[in-house]
């Protein structure tokens, strides 16, 4: 007899429903979607435990009859498509008929839906491996569908879910992208006495619903339209910043998509106006033909395959760029041509499209590179009035850095401190402005790179749950143990023991902060040596006596690159000549 047989339908309808419902958010992301596609003006949701024991969202859309109602746990039961091609077409959320169905196999369901204009209501009682059951019931127009104890019939699923309050807040985070995304429909959550209600709007005001931390900021907008596409970016003045990508959202056909040509586009164009290491707080919404989105690539739709890319880009950039340049470029290039014309090529560096000189020079003893390569390639995305001194400068004498590494740094004048975080001193003939904090982070980059760090014991283990990127734990076990940390695993919690000495007090709260906005862009433990460093090293307002101002300064003399991790410049360089040209004098 083989070894090859047939799953049980129960079997496989568990396995299949694992694909698109892994959690309770992804459940409420579905039932969201149904209610969104049924045409609902107001969705209501609620949840309790996370989740995990109810959801509850109610809707006033189209509702069902007692037909459709039946129908609707079935497999591959759907009123969006009926043919293949029929995808192509789709402009609902959903259109596969799998949700309910991956639900019913997993959860105990209860569906109360009454059809516009009808004058009869029905419930439907569903449990897992049990026939459902349907009755006559009083209702109002729309549907309200009910969740309960998700997975426990299925224990082997179960035992991944996370406590309820990290469920709630994933829950959270999906109910806020769909809010986003659908400003017409007003919305209502509420979690045992937290109730929160959004009144339709425009799209600029739901943002600022949704994300009150940016009610403080001014937002603009920006449109662009063809004929097969419409384009609406909402985004904040470049003065308001983060060091995070979270507010950098691209919705294409009202689905946020991690459409990585289009952020790093995004990236590219408001990175002219930003310093180094920070990221714009904008939103990008573009409607598309459905026939040119394939939304049929990942089962819970999270991901896009745009068929004209390279005309998004296009419309993108002509977009971002009109917008930016003018509302910011007079600005930007007026400072950079009338304060210094004839110093232009010395201090704003901002034209070079290479990666800065020494960066290949870097310690390098764990195991990617790939974050020095492209914090300096992101550096050179800063705005025209970020400058830098490059080592490789034509306005510098030619044997400027051989004079300073024969002379020993014996012909360094410390000056002293200068307003804010800038130390001032003199050498071989040139004054010199450091950054403190850039230089010491820098070093302590280095340092925490290049040698096994020492752990310091916690008194009271931390217990960690890291939402949706634990895989960079796993894949990080072996760096993060190199830095200092010591992480076990206990079941589906994390159980931090140990943190680096270099920085303890702030280490927690760094690994905590790499979990939750993981960089894109950067090798994960890369992003969080520079954290580390960041948190760890002197601040803005810390005074140093002249005895430690020397020792940074040369130890920041000696590095292979004058830049912090995250891409600014360590110090500027004025030789005399140029001080003298910038003042209108002629060495005598």
């Amino acid at each position: 007899m083989g070894n090859i047989r047939i799953l049980p339908p129960e079997t496989s309808r568990r396995i299949a429903a694992g694909e698109v419902i892994d959690r309770p958010s992804s459940a409420l992301r579905e039932i969201i979607d149904n209610s969104i596609d049924a045409d609902a003006h107001n969705i209501s949701v609620s949840i309790a435990q996370g989740g995990i024991e109810e959801i509850t969202v109610a809707d006033d859309g189209w509702g069902m009859s007692k037909e459709d109602l039946i129908l609707s746990i079935s497999e591959h039961a759907t009123s969006k498509i009926y043919g293949p091609d029929d995808i192509l077409k789709a402009k609902t959320l959903g259109f596969r008929g799998e949700a309910l169905a991956s639900i019913a196999a997993v959860a105990r369901l209860e569906i109360v839906s009454k059809l516009r204009g009808s004058n009869e209501g029905w419930r439907l009682s569903s449990s897992p491996l049990k026939e459902p059951v349907i009755e006559p019931f009083a209702c109002k127009e729309g549907t309200r569908l009910t969740m309960r104890g998700l997975f426990e019939s299925y224990p082997a699923r179960r035992q991944f879910l996370k406590r309820p309050q990290s469920e709630a807040f994933l829950c959270r985070s999906t109910f806020i992208e769909r809010a986003v995304s659908h400003p017409d429909i007003c919305f209502r959550w509420a979690v045992s006495s937290d109730m929160d209600v959004m009144i339709a709007s425009s799209l600029k005001d739901r943002i600022l619903r949704c994300y009150t931390e940016l009610s403080r900021f001014t937002l603009f907008e920006a449109m662009a339209e063809t004929s097969e596409l419409q384009m609406h970016c909402i985004y904040a003045d470049v003065a308001n910043y983060r060091r995070d990508r979270k507010f950098l959202q691209v919705f294409v056909n009202k689905r946020r998509v991690p459409e990585w040509n289009l952020l790093s586009l995004m990236e590219y164009e408001f990175g002219k106006y930003l310093p180094g290491g920070a990221h714009a707080i904008a939103f990008l919404f573009i409607e598309i033909d459905p026939s040119l989105a394939d939304f049929n690539i990942h089962p819970a739709k999270k991901e896009v395959r745009l068929k004209k890319l390279a005309e998004l880009r296009t419309v993108l950039h002509e977009l971002l760029s009109h917008e930016l340049v003018h509302r910011y470029g007079g600005m930007t290039q007026a400072f950079e041509t009338a304060i210094y014309p004839e110093f232009k090529e010395f201090v704003f560096s901002t034209k070079e499209k290479q990666i800065a000189p020494g960066l290949a020079d870097q310690p390098q003893v764990l195991h990617s590179t790939k974050y020095d390569r492209e914090m300096g390639r992101e550096f050179t995305n800063c705005s025209s009035n970020s400058y830098f001194v490059r080592r490789d400068s034509t306005q510098l004498p030619d044997d400027f850095w051989h004079r300073i590494k024969d002379d020993n740094l014996s012909t360094l004048r410390y000056i002293g401190k200068g307003p804010g975080p800038f130390l001032i001193f003199e050498l071989s003939d040139a004054l010199f402005i450091l950054d403190q904090h850039a230089a010491h982070e820098r070093i302590l980059y280095n340092k925490i790179k290049s040698t096994r760090g020492e752990s310091q014991l916690l008194l009271v283990p931390y217990l960690l749950e890291p939402y949706e990127n634990e895989h960079y734990l796993e894949e990080s076990k072996d760096n993060l143990e190199f830095v200092g940390y010591g992480i076990t695993r206990d079941k589906n919690t994390w159980i931090v023991e140990a943190v680096p000495a270099i920085a303890a007090s702030e280490a927690l709260e760094a690994l905590v902060e790499w979990l939750s906005q993981p960089c894109c862009e950067t090798s994960p433990i890369d992003a969080l040596i520079a954290s580390l460093a960041c948190k760890a090293a002197i601040k803005d307002g810390d005074r140093m006596d002249e005895i430690s101002a020397l020792k940074l300064i040369q130890e920041s003399l000696e590095l292979p690159e004058p830049r912090c991790p995250h891409g600014r410049p360590i110090y500027l360089a004025f030789p005399r000549q140029q001080l003298y040209s910038m003042f209108g004098r002629t060495i005598g």
